[in-house]
């Protein structure tokens, strides 16, 4: 019987799977046991949500002027918006084996449904802007009905909006309801703002402070969740299109990211603020670009972020050596390797009193510049009789520099975290070789 079936189901379609997200939290149940007649009693409440000026301004941009929510010529769009949605409610069928639906895969879709209804899709006579000329896509009544929640779940960047997407059913349901969460302030105090807001401008940069709110909310996201996040940044806006951004943070970032969090907030957040540039303002970071963020969305170092003046580093040898593992993918053998010759070469400073040394790694300007300075100090540890080697030659070609002469700037520098950390007390009396390198760097 239709009354025992499920309606809804997952597509891995990101407007589709965010609307049926958006479904379950607005009505408080659980997607399994919603049936078309229990979706139509709040559909009143949503059009009323929908036709508010402030979120009636962000309509514009997700379902364009042509829609039931915004045409101009429709003088009754209650009604309208109405009648649209139970009309979808009236065509609900179960899921088949197969079907022409695109999202699920499991319904026929047809008529196809264009821009006004599925963001993004085709725009009725202009084909030549799709592929295969088409009119509009092939979306089912029920995929079709979990787009129009769409807007619950977006998050406004500038004047484009942010959809988040993970194969996460934790993560999402949560988004879900920090969704509803803000509707009914926006209800309570009859301020109707629209789409989630905070003023963000840069979507990067909005996205990391979406991902690091979800670390901070949900205690129990580490360290099994795999939650592969991507966020569309798009406008369907029809009389000046924008592109679309896809933005994926990996998994093996999220895990540096929960780890670093849980382990040393504080230290994270002021990575975070060496990537910005002229903060001058408190909400600067909001609108201005971060290096720290962009650097690990394309696959580029940070260990510059972990250093401050003066030979001080930021976080500990713990969480440096995670994020060589989990987001550099630095063999553990290496990371080991590394951290076995820092301690030797910390440990023969302090013993001989030889601060030059460490002078000339920090100064080195080439691959063989730095290997000439480990040759200086084997010298001179087999003069001062300290035993074991600094180094094994199997240690020197295959962890210390795996890629030649390509890799040296990246061992010296991880070295260099190391000795800071083990000398962190040492240095504190060596002002003389700090104001040394000062003024060589002047």
């Amino acid at each position: 019987m239709l009354e025992d079936k499920k309606y809804f189901t997952l597509t891995g379609n990101p407007f589709v799977d965010g609307g049926i997200y958006a479904i379950e939290a607005y009505y408080g149940k659980d997607l399994s046991s919603l049936k078309p007649e229990d979706l139509k009693k709040k559909t009143d409440a949503l059009v009323d949500l929908y036709l508010t000026d402030g979120w009636k301004k962000n309509m514009f941009s997700v379902f364009t002027g042509n829609s039931k929510f915004t045409n101009p010529s429709i003088k009754n769009k209650k009604e309208a918006a109405l009648n649209y949605l139970n009309g979808l409610l009236k065509e609900f069928t179960p899921p088949k084996k197969n079907g022409s639906c695109v999202a699920c895969g499991r319904r026929e879709a047809l008529p196809l449904r264009k821009r006004d209804e599925i963001p993004l899709t085709g725009s009725g006579n202009f084909v030549n802007f799709f592929s295969g000329f088409s009119q509009g896509e092939r979306y089912c009544s029920v995929c079709t009905f979990a787009v129009q929640f769409i807007p619950l779940m977006l998050y406004s960047v500038g004047n484009r909006f942010m959809l988040i997407h993970a194969v996460s059913e934790k993560i999402m349901k949560y988004w879900a309801r920090e969704a509803v969460k803000n509707i009914n302030e926006q209800i309570s105090s009859g301020n109707y703002t629209g789409c989630m807001q905070e003023g963000y401008k840069v979507s990067k940069n909005a996205l990391f402070h979406i991902i690091e709110k979800i670390i901070r909310d949900i205690k129990d996201i580490y360290p099994d969740e795999n939650p592969s996040i991507t966020a569309y940044v798009f406008s369907n806006y029809g009389q000046n299109p924008a592109p679309m951004d896809i933005i994926h943070l990996p998994n093996n970032i999220f895990k540096f990211l929960v780890y670093i969090q849980r382990l040393d907030s504080s230290c994270w957040r002021k990575i975070v603020n060496k990537g910005y540039r002229n903060i001058k303002k408190d909400d600067d970071y909001k609108v201005k670009r971060n290096s720290v963020y962009e650097n690990l969305l394309e696959n580029r170092s940070i260990i510059e972020y972990f250093f401050e003046k003066k030979r001080n580093i930021l976080g500990n040898w713990k969480i440096f050596s995670f994020y060589l593992k989990e987001v550099k993918k630095m063999d553990e053998k290496r990371i080991e390797v590394l951290k076995k010759v820092g301690d030797k070469i910390a440990n023969y400073i302090t013993r001989t009193d030889n601060t030059k040394r460490l002078y000339s790694i920090e100064t080195a300007k080439t691959y063989e510049g730095l290997r000439n300075v480990f040759l200086k100090i084997t010298k001179d540890l087999i003069a001062e009789g300290i035993n074991p080697p600094l180094f094994t030659t199997d240690e020197f070609l295959n962890q210390l520099f795996p890629e030649g002469a390509l890799s040296w700037k990246e061992t010296r520098d991880i070295l260099l975290f190391r000795i800071y950390e083990k000398l962190s007390e040492y240095l504190k009396d060596k002002k003389e070789i700090i104001k040394e390198i000062n003024e060589e760097e002047e």
